[in-house]
């Protein structure tokens, strides 16, 4: 097996968690070709990485084949933020093998080579390789033979070198590149129903580790940047298991309790939830959900918690006028003010589910929070469904929930259910509920003639609980208050205990 690159003789791109997915980067010397359909990002991705050399004081040639002039390529890379118009001419040599293909691939190599030696060369950059040879048969048969010859003597000389090519990632006939290549990088640029996905693999590292997977990727004013897929992001993070003294530390964390200073709940669950676990907190529209998520949160603010609240379906000017009429509704604004609590904002419109945990990972990171919550989890749930691969979303789930008891992060994650009156309610089949430690759920029930909330404990896992219905309100000034077992009207809960028994029953003979 080859000898892997150590992290010195590792080349970084400078494209956004690129690097992660390559398992590192790319090794100085490495064949490199990045293969694409038109429009998928291969030239300016070259090009970035190209810029991010020269900008470390190395020396770029990046070379035009038939894909576009040289005129173009620089007007095509212009635009991007990565782009250092005073590098061009300098550290970055853009120039032409027109004049010399009819020549053929021999003398095309021997030219090659030649500007490198005369521009000290440490990065080359040939875009549109495919269109040299495409066409004829002839030729390629060469390609390889051209591709092997250049590839072996720039690494001799410590020269990284970058091919695009123009074709489908998984192409057979793409044999020319694919055998002679060190590290293969294919870009899949396709319609997925009314938008365009862009998607990047890494079909080959000789020698390395990468993430394997198709991994999000974008390209806006500053370039491309990648985002990996959290699943295999995740697994490759539990390749390093933790010793037994931070194991130790965890469980011990694990035993203090999370409350959410409301009385009546926190008794409910024996004092809390234990930390570093998810509880998800289901209910249908106008149950209580986002006023009890900010309970929660101040809670944790209260106790001096850095605390990150995710919305994605209320704006902060939303969220203030929710609360304002309580008496956390100044505790929140100051809560904001001075940072003990970050509202991550993100509208719930076109999400992607591998953007969405890189922000939400990184700011859990910047902020060292210890509580979350995410309000709500059912846009993002949708947006693996609505993906690629629905298949996915337990395994999405699972790598969530992992990540943040890793963390030692203690989260609520609220969840919409589907009725909006529910005697009955089975989450047994639900991921989200299967893999959370803990189980809270807001009901809307009808007794005469009136919509009561009821609040109930339906899964504490590591300790006992209160298995009863409580009936809740919610009034200012003090928000949401669960009643004793004796302020509720008589018959309210045992007519929707016996409703949800006879319920849970019939599902069972069924």
């Amino acid at each position: 097996m080859p000898k892997q690159a150590t992290p010195a003789e590792q080349l970084p791109t400078g494209v956004p968690r690129l690097d992660r997915v390559l398992g590192g980067g790319i090794p100085r010397g490495a064949l490199v070709v990045i293969i694409g359909v038109p429009g998928s990002g291969k030239t300016t991705l070259a090009a970035q990485i190209a810029f991010t050399v020269a900008k470390r004081g190395q020396n770029v040639l990046i070379l035009t084949a038939l894909s576009e002039p040289t005129n173009k390529l620089i007007a095509h890379i212009k635009p991007f933020g990565f782009y250092e118009p005073k590098l061009v001419g300098g550290a970055v040599q853009v120039l032409s093998l027109l004049q010399v293909l009819p020549e053929g691939l021999t003398a095309t190599a021997e030219q090659i080579l030649a500007m490198v030696r005369k521009f000290k060369t440490q990065l080359v950059v040939l875009d549109g390789f495919r269109g040299m040879y495409e066409g004829d048969r002839q030729v390629a048969l060469q390609a390889r033979a051209f591709l092997y010859r250049l590839g072996t003597t720039l690494d001799a000389l410590g020269v990284t070198t970058i091919v695009t090519s123009e074709a489908e990632p998984h192409d057979p006939t793409l044999y020319p590149e694919t055998t002679t290549a060190d590290i293969i990088i294919g870009l899949n640029y396709h319609l997925f129903g009314a938008r365009h996905r862009r998607e990047l693999e890494v079909i080959k590292v000789r020698g390395g580790v990468p993430l394997s997977g198709l991994h999000t990727f974008t390209i806006s004013s500053v370039g491309v940047s990648v985002f990996p897929q959290f699943e295999e992001l995740m697994i490759a993070d539990l390749a390093s298991t933790p010793d037994a003294v931070s194991v130790q530390a965890n469980l011990t964390s694990m035993r203090e309790r999370v409350g959410f200073d409301i009385p009546e709940l926190d008794g409910l669950l024996e004092g809390g939830v234990h930390r570093a676990t998810s509880t998800v907190l289901a209910g249908s529209l106008g149950t209580g959900k986002t006023l009890l998520a900010l309970h929660f949160a101040l809670a944790g603010v209260r106790r001096g918690e850095p605390v990150v609240y995710v919305s994605l379906r209320e704006m902060r000017d939303q969220l203030e006028m929710a609360v304002e009429a309580f008496s956390i509704g100044p505790e929140f604004k100051q809560a904001l003010a001075d940072g003990t609590l970050t509202l991550l904002e993100l509208p719930a419109i076109n999400i992607n589910p591998d953007i969405f945990a890189e922000h939400l990972l990184a700011t859990l990171e910047e902020t060292q929070a210890q509580r979350l919550v995410i309000d709500s989890l059912a846009e993002i749930e949708r947006a693996v469904s609505r993906g690629i691969d629905p298949s996915r979303l337990e395994d999405y789930l699972a790598a969530l929930l992992i990540t943040l008891h890793q963390r030692q992060i203690t989260a609520l994650l609220v969840k919409e259910t589907t009725k909006v009156i529910a005697p009955s309610l089975d989450f047994s089949t639900d991921p989200l509920a299967v893999l959370a430690e803990n189980v809270l759920l807001l009901q809307q029930v009808p007794y005469h003639g009136l919509l009561h909330r009821v609040i109930s404990v339906l899964k504490q896992r590591y300790s006992a609980h209160d298995a009863a219905l409580r009936e809740f309100l919610i009034a200012p000034p003090g928000g949401i208050r669960v009643l004793g077992p004796f302020e509720t009207e008589t018959g309210l809960l045992e007519g929707t205990a016996s409703e949800q028994e006879q319920q849970r029953q019939a599902r069972m003979n069924g």
